[in-house]
């Protein structure tokens, strides 16, 4: 089952690039998840930023996980099923916002960062995770059960 993707767009202010995607899920998904990013620098950290518009996507906790891989194939799947759709690609970073079912949270990706990682919270606490630099990520919602028919909305952001 391949879920629901958008595209990413692009706009830049201040040397600072912004993309943004949206990604429309239906009742019938246990996930959601972004196209591959292949726009960022990897060596740069950058900011995610997932549920930005406050949406309600479902009612269980509902973590972000990052994937990574060395081509453009991306995920596919739902559920306990999902996957990079290639051999050269797989998770890099579970959980590195715990819960986005109602609130939009952030977290600094850094691929120079040596120290533990720290998950965002509802409660408004931001964290730092390194993840390894990849030539493409996607960014997938892990939910536990079904979503609910909403549109959860992406930013990355990196200085250029």
């Amino acid at each position: 089952m391949a879920l629901t993707k958008g595209n990413w767009s692009k706009y830049t202010a201040n040397n600072i690039t912004f993309w943004e995607c949206d990604v429309t899920q239906t009742t019938g998904e246990n996930d959601n998840y972004t196209k591959v990013i292949d726009f960022i620098d990897p060596m740069k950290p950058w900011i995610l930023m997932v549920n930005t518009a406050g949406a309600s996507l479902d009612d269980a906790a509902l973590p972000v996980d990052i994937w990574g891989g060395w081509t453009t194939a991306g995920l596919t799947g739902n559920d306990t099923t999902v996957a990079w759709t290639s051999a050269d690609g797989g998770e890099i970073a579970s959980a590195v916002i715990d819960d986005v079912k109602t609130v939009g949270n952030a977290i600094v990706i850094n691929p120079n960062y040596t120290g533990a990682k720290v998950q965002s919270t509802l409660a408004g606490v931001r964290g730092v995770v390194a993840v390894p630099a990849m030539p493409y990520y996607a960014i997938n919602c892990d939910g536990a059960g079904a979503l609910l028919a909403a549109t959860c909305h992406y930013v990355v952001i990196q200085q250029q």
